[in-house]
């Protein structure tokens, strides 16, 4: 999976995905600053937009995990292809999941169940990635056996792939639910769901950094990233529960959700603008 952002061309297709994604987000957060306004036609056809835009984005990121399975394949990476080609499934069903969100005006049920099998795709990925290392390190245990005293915590990863897993599977139940966002219960459990799913995400990558296991620039801005997603799951959340009396107050709670969530995608899309700065001074295409 690590040869995604190991070579030029897909990481920049994924700033690009990032920059078409944030633009998405842009129109969605027009769309939520005039839902109450005389024009009501305006707003829905900025939200459209938006979506359009958004499935646009997850097109640029199905294409750069297949770049890089192709380049695996060239390479002779067999397994390295196997789970790029996995992760490419999963960016698919997303893919789709925007196109039947943005076909539907915004009203397909199916279209949250579709993505929530993308993300499940991704965190089975993750948690075969997980059962591997740990065999892999059981093995380097038994063969050395003062591998815990010499190296402690700092070579183990399959703990950070299972949490990565667990956070996945979280996320992906979360954006399951959200197909039934119309009752105030499930509202409120698919946001706390997908918060504390970001949230293992943001442990692990936290954890592999004070391991020294990360040590590049782009892992500020994705923690960053990561914390500002999870505090717009838990907004949603917290706006699922509330009543609202008025369209200008619902309008006003969307707008600041959408405009943590676009902070959010701009702060990952600039760590994604980093490292292909760094991939570009080294050289590597």
């Amino acid at each position: 999976m690590e040869r995604i952002i190991k070579s030029l061309t897909p990481t920049a297709l994924i700033v690009a995905g990032a920059v078409v994604f944030v633009l998405g987000t842009g129109f969605l957060l027009a769309s939520d600053a005039t839902l109450a306004s005389a024009n009501s036609g305006a707003s829905g056809d900025l939200a459209q937009a938006g979506r359009w835009l958004q499935f646009v984005a997850w097109a640029c990121l199905l294409a750069a995990a297949c770049f890089a399975g192709w380049e695996a394949i060239l390479h002779s990476e067999w397994v390295a292809g196997a789970e790029i080609a996995a992760a490419a499934l999963g960016t698919l069903l997303l893919m789709i999941a925007a196109a039947a969100l943005a076909a539907s005006n915004g009203s397909s049920a199916a279209a949250a169940v579709t993505g929530a099998v993308g993300i499940g795709v991704w965190a089975l990925l993750v948690l075969s990635r997980a059962a591997r290392v740990s065999l892999n390190e059981q093995r380097a245990a038994q063969a050395v056996q003062v591998h815990s005293t010499v190296q402690g915590d700092r070579g183990h990863q399959a703990d950070l792939w299972l949490a990565a897993a667990i956070g996945l599977f979280a996320l992906a139940i979360g954006y399951g639910i959200t197909s039934a966002a119309s009752s105030e219960g499930a509202g409120i459990a698919a946001g706390l769901l997908e918060a504390a799913g970001i949230a293992a995400l943001a442990w692990a990558v936290t954890v592999a950094r004070s391991r020294k296991m990360l040590s590049s620039r782009p892992v500020p801005p994705i923690l960053a990233g990561l914390a500002l997603l999870a505090i717009s799951f838990l907004a949603a959340a917290i706006v699922a529960g509330l009543a609202f009396g008025t369209l200008t107050a619902l309008g006003v709670a969307l707008t600041v959700v959408t405009a943590v969530e676009l902070a959010a995608v701009v702060a990952l899309g600039l760590a994604a603008w980093t490292r292909v700065r760094e991939l570009a001074v080294s050289g590597v295409r």
